[in-house]
């Protein structure tokens, strides 16, 4: 009976853990973030669920949809509410509240450092602050620290340092249409503030305020990472320590972008599939007499329990992992009692859960792949197996990995397409490769750091894991190079990736039920679709818009006209760059040209881009609508000394942050209107008019 009950009916919890999800969007979006409110409504609408339900209790059955829905507008609240509660910056405690009251930080790092091409960031995690006055005050929050490469290896995880404060500075989104957003990114793990420093600036804590459980921690990722570089030759020793514990930081950027590129990036990043191998394993491994002793189950699940939390934990606590530990930790519990849980409730459990935990998950990429992959597997993946009979075992076993992937790609296209704008055409002969492959290596893997673990070594295991490796590789990088084995370039809107949600529950719904209604309100939707992506392609046409991207360094303007994109370059202009990419894709550019123009003339607007000081003082007298202030100008008195006009400037990211914010700040005095890009990111104007034209230079 509960098998062929719909969904809803058969795990309550899908019931709440939606509307809790649309508080968290809402209040992300569009609701104030005001926690006084939040709160007030929380508390009005949990009463009014007390007495709509004592109601109901007294047999006034008319009031069972009164109760429905303040249950289900609480659940909105609460989200909505919790999202706040998390906002670090509604604490009293956080570090950035009187910043400037405070001379040094006392913090430690939470993990490994993340490693760049000159520099190691960090993590760091504020214990406390002392004040102008001396008083050693405590205080929360996180910030990210930056050292030189050489030196990444002054700071260890769970040790206490001591920090200037005065050089800690804000993220400020750099806002560049189509971009990633790095502060906007560190902004949903609360963190808000970075500072650049070497080692020589850092004082070390005596041991005593020593984090213990993080240094254990550490020091079993690095025992891992040792025994990979011990065992298993170069470079397939990087790519096993992704696989084992996701530490990604040496594996080649190149081999990264082949693995996303033909869908199997999931292989080497800590997901639920190598946590679900660990839970068979364990649970093979760990054999007791419970038919004789049935004190010796629970020994079992605390065991496997544990070590699945502590391989979680060690392989960095990311969004996808920890869904996976929950899931199992909730199946193995709910098996012991003997209370079987279906799937559709324990994945709405774990979600309200983890959400309740933390709200800002939701905008995790390997939290969202995880759950839409597990969702998708077990809406579709039963279908697939049935579609064709294989009797023999190989091809049976074939067929059913074949049916587990395709079925897994369904609920995560769309996820794909709105955060990497792209879709891999090979996924399925790639994972069919690859997921044995890493399956294998994984094993070896492990079964080296637990050699390891103990001071032995197993040489052999070491070679014959990096030749699967080798071998994965080999694969993957050949399926990579097959024609059309990557559609790039796809730029959907989140409004039309929440459109393709409810086509495909729509349709699934169509597919169960068979009910007529369904078919045709996904018609609807699916016309509503089409509807929006013909809206895009039609403002793509019709937009005229006037953008300055922010580039630290680098100077680059653009006149974007329908879908074709005037590029203006100076001596500080790079000749290709990812953000120039991300410009095309989003705003659909067909055709991009190129021009070194110092002045620009739209219908009736005039654009000045001197390149000295020299043509700053003559392109003032023809009082420009916009003028452009790069790192070709050394000074800006000639705009102080004369009064200030319509003119807007913009300051781009080529001028050195410090002069940038003097002349920001002298500028705003003198009464001008200012845009400076590293205070608030770029610059993007809509204009109705025609395409420029550049004036010739004489």
């Amino acid at each position: 009976m509960q098998k062929d009950a719909a969904p809803w009916m058969a795990a309550p919890f899908i019931r709440l853990v939606l509307p809790f999800i649309g508080g968290i969007g809402l209040g992300d979006n569009l609701l104030p973030r005001c926690i006084e409110l939040s709160s007030a409504a929380s508390i009005v609408l949990l009463l009014s669920c007390f007495l709509f339900h004592q109601l109901m209790q007294n047999q006034l059955q008319a009031f069972n949809r009164l109760f429905g829905c303040c249950l289900q507008f609480f659940l909105v609240s609460l989200g909505w509410t919790s999202l706040l509660l998390h906002d670090i910056r509604h604490s009293p405690n956080w570090i950035g509240h009187q910043l400037n009251q405070q001379i040094l930080i006392m913090a430690e790092p939470e993990a490994l450092p993340s490693l760049g091409a000159k520099s190691a960031r960090f993590t760091m995690q504020v214990k406390s602050v002392i004040t102008k006055d001396g008083i050693n005050q405590q205080r929360k929050g996180r910030f990210l620290l930056y050292l030189p490469k050489d030196q990444s290896g002054y700071l260890q995880p769970g040790t206490t340092y001591l920090l200037p404060a005065d050089r800690l500075k804000t993220l400020i989104p750099n806002r560049n249409p189509g971009s990633f957003d790095f502060a906007l990114y560190n902004r949903k793990k609360n963190i808000f503030h970075q500072l650049y420093l070497d080692s020589s600036q850092l004082v070390e804590f005596p041991a005593t305020y020593e984090n213990r459980y993080r240094k254990w921690l550490t020091s079993a990722q690095q025992i891992a990472l040792e025994a990979m570089d011990s065992s298993i030759q170069v470079p397939h020793n990087q790519l096993a320590k992704a696989l084992l514990i996701g530490y990604r930081e040496e594996v080649d950027r190149e081999l990264l972008d082949t693995y996303s590129q033909t869908g199997v990036v999931h292989v080497i990043a800590v997901s639920g599939m190598h946590l679900g191998l660990i839970f068979l394993i364990l649970q093979r491994i760990l054999v007791f007499p419970e038919s004789r002793f049935p004190f010796t189950k629970w020994i079992k699940f605390l065991l496997v329990v544990a070590f699945t939390w502590f391989f979680a934990a060690v392989a960095g606590s990311a969004g996808s992992i920890i869904r996976a530990a929950s899931m199992f930790s909730f199946i193995l519990f709910a098996k012991l009692l003997r209370k079987p849980v279906s799937s559709f409730q324990s994945i709405s459990l774990t979600a309200f859960i983890l959400l309740l935990i933390d709200p800002n998950w939701l905008w995790d990429a390997g939290f969202l792949f995880s759950f839409a992959a597990l969702l998708s597997i077990v809406l579709y993946q039963k279908s697939w197996v049935t579609l064709v009979s294989v009797q023999n075992p190989f091809m049976k076993a074939v067929w059913e990995l074949s049916a587990v992937t395709i079925a897994a790609q369904i609920l995560t296209i769309p996820i794909c397409i709105l955060l990497f704008h792209q879709l891999p055409v090979y996924f399925l002969p790639a994972n069919l490769m690859a997921v044995p492959l890493s399956s294998m290596a994984l094993i070896g893997t492990l079964a080296i750091w637990m050699i390891a673990a103990i001071g032995l070594t197993f040489p052999l295991l070491g070679t014959f894991t990096g030749y699967l490796i080798h071998w994965m590789n080999l694969g993957i990088e050949q399926i990579s190079r097959l024609p059309g084995a990557l559609i790039p370039d796809i730029n959907w809107t989140s409004s039309q990736v929440m459109l393709a949600y409810f086509l495909l529950v729509v349709l699934t719904g169509w597919l169960k039920f068979r009910k007529p209604r369904l078919f045709i309100f996904s018609l609807i939707l699916l016309t509503g679709f089409l509807t929006l992506r013909l809206s895009q392609k039609w403002n793509q046409a019709k937009q005229e818009l006037l953008l300055l991207h922010h580039l630290p360094g680098k100077s680059i303007l653009t006149i974007i006209s329908g879908t074709t994109a005037h590029f203006y370059l100076n001596r500080f202009s790079p000749p290709t760059h990812k953000t120039l990419d991300d410009t095309r894709r989003h705003f659909g550019i067909n055709t991009s040209q190129y021009a070194t123009a110092s002045i620009i003339n739209f219908e009736n607007q005039l654009l000045a881009l001197p390149r000295n000081n020299r043509e700053l003082v003559q392109y003032l007298e023809l009082d420009p609508d916009y003028l452009l202030l790069n790192r070709q100008i050394s000074s800006i008195q000639a705009l102080l000394n004369r009064p200030a006009k319509r003119t807007f400037l913009l300051i781009d990211g080529s001028v050195p942050e410090s002069r940038a914010a003097q002349w920001h700040s002298a500028l705003s005095r003198a009464g001008y209107r200012v845009h400076s890009t590293w205070q608030e990111g770029a610059f993007c104007q809509s204009l109705s008019t025609i395409p420029p034209n550049p004036i010739p230079e004489k």
